[in-house]
């Protein structure tokens, strides 16, 4: 009897960098080559990760993380940390997933970067209540203050 075959993954289009020394393999398994400098300086958390790794080596100089997200996701999140455009938000559903990702990754660039967007965006008044509580779930201050008298009104 055959051993299953592992499902094939694909490369990001954007993310294939080729001096990176680490891959980020999503859910739906696609593959970001990235560089693990760049992604410890800006998540604690892939710092902690890769921090931890470093105390038993991997046998290639490439490390793998595979994460959770799928590739839509993570492509928008790297999109905040590397120099290219953001990913553009039609939704606070989208808002939502992407301010829930800066926080599971500890990515405090992203949240600044979010907040600064709804600041200068009407997006939160088709659900003012609903932006309320995500500014306080996300200790987004400086919105809270712009939504908080808006929902009092």
């Amino acid at each position: 009897m055959e051993a299953p075959q592992s499902t094939p993954t694909t490369a990001s289009p954007h993310f294939q960098f080729p001096d990176s020394d680490l891959i980020i393999r999503t859910r739906d398994r696609v593959d970001f080559r990235v560089h693990k400098s760049l992604m410890s300086f800006s998540s604690r958390v892939f710092r902690d990760m890769l921090t931890l790794d470093n105390i038993t080596p991997p046998t290639s100089s490439t490390h793998v993380v595979d994460v959770s997200e799928i590739s839509s996701h993570m492509e928008a999140i790297l999109r905040y940390i590397y120099p290219l455009p953001s990913p553009v938000i039609q939704s606070l559903d989208q808002l939502v997933v992407l301010l829930e990702i800066a926080d599971k990754y500890d990515i405090s660039v992203i949240l600044i970067a979010i907040e600064d967007f709804l600041l200068i965006n009407t997006l939160w008044k088709k659900d003012p209540i609903k932006s309320f509580g995500l500014s306080k779930k996300f200790n987004l201050k400086r919105w809270q203050a712009v939504v908080e008298p808006e929902i009092v009104k």
